[in-house]
């Protein structure tokens, strides 16, 4: 064999192991992409749905329960994680007035661990259009908070949010950017940006006693 021969069969043999090459890497691209693809489904495929549903549950002081409601309620399997389509929650206490929350949509994660937190605790994630109300004892909303985001803890009866926050009272319109509230405590706290319009509230005028009428002899 020639040795022009031996320099085109070395050509040939390097070509070759090159085009394996190329397959090989193409083999092991195909096969990680169908794998993401893969992980991809199986995060975003939920395993049922229940609709109209309506359950409830304790807080860890056993004296506030809420009870959720909404127009449909999926599981992702995934992250064990609930979506709540049109979520109403309704908190009551044996000892307070109680107080309701609505969105869009709501994600329950359970058990996440803060790191302000001692232990794990279940997340309800209020998502658009979120609107939080505690009615006075009048039968009139006292306070109506609203925002496009809103964390509860429904275990501690605590609530936050980064996002731009509207208060409306009686008597007064708040603006803000971030809030922490606690529920068992009765305090809201009102983190930056704090704007407030204040109305006076009108004057009730006490009503004098009639004066005696004298009788004519």
């Amino acid at each position: 064999m020639t040795a022009d021969r031996i320099r085109v069969w070395l050509g040939v043999a390097l070509l070759g192991l090159i085009m394996l090459g190329s397959f090989w890497v193409y083999e092991v691209m195909r096969r990680q992409s169908e794998d993401a693809l893969s992980s991809t489904k199986d995060r975003s495929e939920p395993d049922y749905f229940v609709e109209h549903f309506n359950f409830v549950r304790l807080s860890h002081s056993q004296k506030t329960n809420y009870r959720v409601t909404g127009d449909k309620l999926i599981h992702f399997p995934k992250e064990d994680e609930f979506e709540i389509i049109q979520p109403r929650i309704v908190g009551i206490d044996q000892e307070k007035m109680p107080m309701t929350m609505s969105a869009e949509r709501a994600i329950v994660k359970q058990k996440v661990q803060e790191k302000s937190q001692s232990k794990p605790e279940d997340q309800i994630h209020l998502v658009d259009k979120v609107v939080f109300e505690r009615v006075g004892k009048d039968g009139h909303s006292n306070i109506r908070l609203q925002t496009s985001f809103l964390i509860l803890y429904p275990d501690s009866e605590k609530m936050r949010t980064d996002k731009e926050v509207k208060m409306n009272t009686n008597y007064s319109e708040i603006t803000a950017t971030g809030m922490r509230a606690d529920n068992a405590q009765q305090k809201i706290e009102l983190l930056s940006k704090v704007h407030m319009v204040m109305e006076k509230p009108p004057v009730q005028h006490e009503k004098k006693p009639a004066s005696p009428t004298k009788k004519k002899a």
